[in-house]
């Protein structure tokens, strides 16, 4: 079988471009292990909306009324980064709305708010056995009225055509512009 005879720089060649290939693979594996994980640096990865189309403000009303105030498990799109409650109060589905995180300041793992039928408030309940807590147990002796007051709040509208819709983008400064029961009707008590 014949075989082929490189020049010395001919090899010299195909070593250094095999060589250059390695370090580009290298750097690139390395640039989106940095990219996936945050890095450290200001550019971050975004997925979701910043605005929460929740849907209908006449049946979501209509159902809050009959069950209590309506869970949304995550809606940001990030893997439970942003559980939050909505809940309305009177008759007119166009103002009264408020919407909140589902999970206190400093809240232990695991820790979710839960609302109480009898009491007519939220507690904070061990979603997921392990750690200090069974599931469903409560984890610390904390309660946040109907409205959500103490928890972070964010911005709601009704549009022309009756969707709700809770605004969570950001001020500048990376502080949530809701503020506490923002919305163009008044909040409840």
């Amino acid at each position: 079988m014949p075989v082929e005879v490189r020049s010395g720089r001919q090899q010299t060649t195909a070593i250094g471009i095999g060589i250059v290939a390695l370090v580009l693979a290298i750097a690139l594996a390395w640039g989106i292990l940095k990219v996936a994980s945050g890095g450290g640096t200001s550019t971050r990865l975004r997925l979701g909306d910043d605005v929460f189309e929740a849907g209908n403000a006449t049946r979501l009303s209509k159902q809050i009324k009959a069950e209590g105030p309506l869970l949304f498990s995550d809606v940001s799109g990030r893997g439970q980064n942003r559980p939050v409650f909505i809940n309305h109060f009177g008759d007119d589905p166009d103002i009264r709305w408020v919407a909140f995180d589902a999970v206190a300041p400093d809240a232990p793992e695991n820790c979710f708010l839960s609302w109480s039928v009898e009491r007519e408030l939220f507690e904070e309940r061990s979603v997921a056995a392990g750690g200090d807590y069974r599931k469903g147990e409560i984890c610390r002796d904390i309660t946040f009225a109907a409205n959500g007051e103490g928890l972070t709040q964010y911005k709601w509208t009704v549009n022309d055509e009756g969707l709700l819709s809770i605004d969570f983008r950001k001020d500048p400064e990376g502080k949530d512009i809701g503020g506490t029961n923002v919305g163009e009707g008044d909040s409840g008590d």
